[in-house]
Parts: structure tokens; C-alpha cells; sequence
């Protein structure tokens, strides 16, 4: 593992401006000065209560919100919004919900390999075919049903379209928000061991964003806890010998 931190954050702010009064606004301090680091191959377990900006700071890495202030590095590289283009193939995410982050108008197979084309991956339809049926594979669909739309998948199933999706492009980081709090009990273990078996095969680190406190002990080397806009406490995950997540 290199001693460069993958991702490395520094004084991070998201502020929104609210609007107090006709001429008057107020700004909403969503994310007020983080910082952390993401080695490579890594998970640290970004945990807090709804509201206090867990979310917000996972797209604000992305660039997905312009931050306010602060440095994000990639892999030692200030990442600007002049240049963040380049790191779109580096850095992706899995939204928390699978029902609303699929385009109910696309084939699973476009839903896919969507950023096979922005990315001008395959050099045939042939190539991406196969592309896009290894990426199903690759976290456990079945590769036959790949013309088929998001609606007629379970919860579980939508969610592995999204994790194949970013995939696609061979990420080195993933932002994982809350991507098991929308499913069920028996399915969120299901795909917390698809992270863990990817990460074990690709190498790449997460940003895995929950309030629930034992997924994240389970998924993170490392955890920060965040409080009102604030990273509050980081520390060295401890895992249990047994847990009903393992497998």
C-alpha cells in the first residue's frame, strides 16, 4: 500500500445559503471544515445521525457539489473544478436508493453501460456486450437478463445494477452512500459481502457513508463520526470474531 494517501481532504465546507429574509441569507453549514484520508484498498466509515451532513460530503468530494472551500486530493493531485473531469473514471458512487438512481427507461444494459459511452471504453458493440454481461456477473446478476428494465429487479438486484455501473469505468474509490438502508435485513447482508468481495478483488477503497453503527464497524478499517457538520472523533475500526455479516 503506498503512504500517499488515495483520497486526501482537507478543511472541506459545503455551505448553502438559506434565505432569512427578503434581501437576507443565512448560510446552511452542511459540511464546516472536515478533513480525512482514504488509503488505497481502504474503507473508513464515514457515521452519523440523518442530517448532519454525511451525504453532502460524499457528493462534495465528487465535485457532484461545487465545495465552498477546502482541497481534495487524488492520489497527491488537487482536484479542481477545471480538471475534475479527469477524475470521473477514478471516482464514482453507489446511491442510497435503487429505485430512484435507475432511469426506469433504460435497459439494464444501458443503465450499464452508460459510462462504457461516455468514457469511450469498447471499441464495438460487440466489446461493450460483453463488458456490460462481465460487470453483471461480476456482482452476482444474471448476465441473460441485461435487456430487461430497472422495475422488474428486487431491491437487492437494482442495487448491484448501480454497483456494476460504477464499476464500469475501473474505479479506484467509491463513495458508498448508505447503500444498504433502503433494503431489507437479509439483503443488506447480501450486498455488504458484494462490497467486501470486490474490494478483496479490485483493490479499491470506499467511502462507505451510514448511521447504522454495526455495518460500519463491520465494512470500515477505519471510522470517522460526524456531528453537525463536523468530523467529531476518528479512530481504528475493531472487528468482533464473529458477526452475522461475515460469510
Amino acid at each position: 500500500m503506498s503512504t500517499q494517501p488515495l483520497v486526501d481532504v482537507r478543511h472541506l465546507k459545503q455551505y448553502f445559503p438559506i434565505r432569512t429574509g427578503f434581501f437576507e441569507t443565512t448560510p446552511l453549514k452542511a459540511v464546516d471544515d472536515i478533513s480525512f484520508y482514504v488509503n488505497e484498498g481502504e474503507t473508513l466509515g464515514l457515521v452519523g445521525e440523518s442530517g448532519c451532513g454525511k451525504t453532502t460530503a460524499g457528493r462534495t468530494i465528487l465535485h457532484l457539489y461545487k465545495p465552498t472551500a477546502g482541497e481534495i486530493y487524488y492520489d497527491g493531485n488537487l482536484i479542481t473544478e477545471k480538471n475534475i473531469k479527469n477524475y470521473r473514471k477514478e471516482m464514482q458512487i453507489v446511491f442510497q436508493d435503487p429505485y430512484s438512481s435507475l432511469d426506469p427507461r433504460m435497459t439494464v444494459a444501458d443503465i450499464i453501460g452508460e459510462p462504457l459511452d461516455i468514457h469511450h471504453l469498447y471499441s464495438n458493440k460487440a466489446e461493450r456486450t460483453d463488458k456490460v454481461r462481465h460487470l453483471m456477473d461480476l456482482v452476482g446478476l444474471n448476465s441473460e437478463q441485461a435487456n430487461r428494465y430497472a422495475h422488474e429487479f428486487s431491491g437487492g438486484q437494482r442495487q448491484r445494477i448501480g454497483i456494476a455501473r460504477a464499476l464500469a469505468v475501473d474505479p479506484n474509490f467509491i463513495v458508498c452512500d448508505e447503500p444498504v438502508s433502503a433494503l431489507d435485513v437479509s439483503i443488506q447482508a447480501q450486498i455488504i459481502n458484494t462490497f467486501e468481495d470486490l474490494q478483496k478483488k479490485l483493490n479499491i477503497a470506499y467511502l462507505f457513508i451510514a448511521h447504522d453503527l454495526l455495518v460500519v464497524r463491520h465494512m470500515s478499517n477505519r471510522i470517522a463520526v460526524m456531528y453537525l457538520g463536523r468530523i467529531v472523533e476518528t479512530a481504528d475500526a475493531s472487528f468482533p470474531q464473529t458477526y452475522p455479516f461475515g460469510g
